[in-house]
């Protein structure tokens, strides 16, 4: 039994089933998740959870190992009989103590959100706290406010480094097994900006191409259990059609109690027919920096086929771009290159903020970065109008 549980058993202080009222309030399981971790709640309360096999990772879902600093696990630290003995102050601390321990302005923004929604949705609701104290914390003092519409921290890829990550993964595509599915992939990652809880979780019937060789649709299942068609322009169609070609069936069973109906097939499957882990999408971008902009202490590639790729022409200038992304790189960054390619040439930014599933304009306004804002500047107009004739 966790810390946390033993704590509740001696405190009278809500149990798993509480928690799993709360996290009710949330239809996706991803959401569920990320609350779940941002507050400490063990994954084993979390409805819908199934906890993976054996030797499997985790994945994005977990965001690390516990550090012992999230609000539950801090609140039993404290001593805190029940929530509703905390105060503003007791909030600030923890988060004064989070910054001390090298958490991210963002990261204890949202693990605050978390908090406050934790207070709103549910202990005011059942009468088990009487305020919200998150919601008084001075966030400006923090240094946890930032404007809807202000940039944001993660790193956009530049136009040719799109390029060579989708090069990238057409030139190993028939080097390795699952190379068709992880073109695929990448393809609709950069070609729609889809989160990769949404490309892990499509299913064969959400994939619709009306004639081969044209466009086609994907239905993605966004946040709060919303539902989009993104469209799939030709290439990335393409890719999808050469995957799905050599694509195994997997053996999905009926659902319990329900004799006829099937659960829905992924589309995109490990080699056991199992539904691919969102930890995977990150796995085959490392994967494809790493190939072709190795660090100095790696080891060259055992597959003969892959040398033959990495000794092409075309190699050479797939590692200029992807050299810079080795170590950082980040499927979330695919949604605001999406976002800053798109407006640039032209689109609609209506049309980019129904694209990447967000309720609000000024949320894809956060994600065009300041090198755009910069190029398109009226200082490149003024600066030369008034030295017009007298500056060469």
């Amino acid at each position: 039994m966790t810390e946390v549980a033993t704590r509740q058993e001696r405190t009278g202080t809500p149990g798993p089933e509480r928690f799993a009222e709360f996290l009710r309030v949330y239809a996706s399981l991803n959401t569920r998740l990320a609350y779940a971790t941002d507050l400490g709640i063990p994954l084993d309360w979390v409805p819908g959870y199934t906890a993976p096999e054996p030797g499997r990772r985790r994945g994005r879902a977990r965001r690390g190992e516990p550090t012992g600093l999230e609000w539950l696990h801090w609140c039993v630290r404290e001593g805190f009989g029940s929530f509703a003995e905390v105060r503003v102050q007791h909030v600030e601390r923890w988060l004064e103590e989070l910054a001390r321990a090298g958490y991210r302005d963002a990261t204890r923004a949202r693990m605050l959100s978390a908090v406050s929604a934790f207070y709103q949705k549910y202990l005011l609701r059942e009468g088990l706290a009487e305020h919200n104290p998150a919601a008084l914390v001075d966030r400006s003092a923090q240094h946890l406010n930032r404007s809807g519409s202000s940039p944001s921290q993660t790193a956009m890829w530049s136009f040719e480094a799109c390029r060579a990550l989708l090069l990238a993964a057409h030139l190993l595509a028939d080097r390795h097994r699952n190379g068709p599915r992880d073109r695929a992939m990448v393809e609709v990652l950069i070609g729609t900006g889809v989160r990769a809880e949404e490309l892990v979780g499509v299913n064969l019937d959400d994939y619709h191409r009306p004639a081969a060789g044209g466009p086609a649709a994907l239905r993605v299942h966004g946040k709060g259990a919303k539902d989009r068609r993104v469209a799939l322009a030709a290439p990335v169609a393409d890719a999808v059609a050469d995957y799905l070609r050599v694509r195994a069936a997997p053996q999905v069973p009926a659902l319990r109690g329900q004799p006829g109906l099937r659960a829905p097939e992924p589309m995109f499957v490990t080699s056991t027919g199992r539904r691919v882990h969102v930890s995977h999408v990150q796995a085959v971008l490392r994967r494809l920096c790493a190939t072709f902009a190795p660090a100095p202490d790696a080891a060259p590639p055992r597959s003969r086929r892959v040398r033959e790729v990495l000794d092409g022409e075309q190699a050479s200038l797939v590692a200029a771009h992807l050299g810079p992304l080795r170590e950082t790189i980040h499927p979330h960054s695919a949604r605001h290159s999406y976002a800053t390619h798109a407006i640039t040439r032209g689109a609609e930014p209506r049309q980019v903020q129904h694209d990447l599933g967000h309720a609000a304009l000024s949320t894809t306004e956060g994600y065009l970065h300041d090198a755009e804002d910069l190029a398109n500047s009226a200082a490149h107009e003024l600066a030369p109008a008034l030295h017009r004739g007298w500056l060469r």
